[in-house]
């Protein structure tokens, strides 16, 4: 690693470590608590006013929609990270999917592990069961907003934000019954540290890219129908959105 490299690194503490915390709390509870044991207790401390707004934060995890958010956000003044954030999360969100339909295609999602028992909360149009792990809206979220401070290199407080929002998202696939706390352990992993394996390799070379009105306009044109479509989506799970 270079010193340029080393210096974003340091540049980006903030949120590395206020993730990190997370992400050992998170190993802590699986390693005590058991794989299953730790999902009880987190999925178990729910409280039913969250239910809605935890379903909206979760799929901004969605690759989707949180790639089309953010072209739409940047897009006009730093298109060169909006390039990035999308390559970026293109290549680890495929990993994830390789990884669940092949090594890990038995992994089943706490509702079948548990039966469909009553004891995991979830929402009634929010059943899922199957490809457990790792969790692709943890992979998504990390790897988006570990690419975002990477290239934005901002204060302290936007870091934390950042970390946060993060964080929240990943924390709501296991409060909605979803995934274990295992799965968004691997998939935050996986998100951070490919993000940080791949971005030295790329935005060097695309910041060196000059990006003309045209390219701005189609990005802004794609993600904003996919950001449509992302959102409309969501109706199968809840018919009155």
């Amino acid at each position: 690693m270079n010193n340029t490299n080393r210096h974003t690194l340091y540049s980006i503490r903030v949120f590395l470590i206020i993730t990190g915390i997370y992400l050992a709390a998170l190993s802590l509870l699986v390693a005590f608590g058991g794989y299953h044991g730790s999902f009880l207790l987190i999925n178990g401390n729910k409280t039913p006013w969250l239910d809605w707004p935890m379903f909206i934060i979760t799929h901004l995890g969605d690759s989707m929609i949180l790639a089309s958010l953010l072209s739409l956000i940047f897009v006009r003044k730093k298109p060169d990270m909006v390039l990035t954030l999308i390559i970026v999360v293109i290549i680890t969100g495929v990993t994830g999917q390789v990884l669940k339909s092949t090594l890990f295609e038995g992994w089943d999602r706490p509702l079948r592990v548990f039966n469909e028992s009553e004891i995991v909360h979830t929402l009634d149009n929010y059943r899922l069961f199957h490809n457990s792990f790792p969790s692709g809206h943890s992979i998504t979220a990390m790897s988006a907003f570990t690419a975002l401070v990477w290239c934005l290199r901002p204060r302290r407080i936007y870091q934390i934000i950042a970390a946060f929002i993060a964080i929240i998202i990943t924390y709501s696939r296991v409060y909605l019954g979803v995934h274990f706390p295992g799965d968004v352990l691997a998939g935050s992993l996986m998100g951070i540290l490919l993000t940080l394996l791949i971005l030295p390799f790329i935005h060097e070379w695309l910041t060196g890219i000059k990006y003309n009105s045209s390219f701005r306009i189609i990005v802004t044109i794609v993600a904003a129908v996919l950001l449509i479509a992302g959102t409309w989506f969501l109706r199968m799970y809840f018919p009155l959105i």
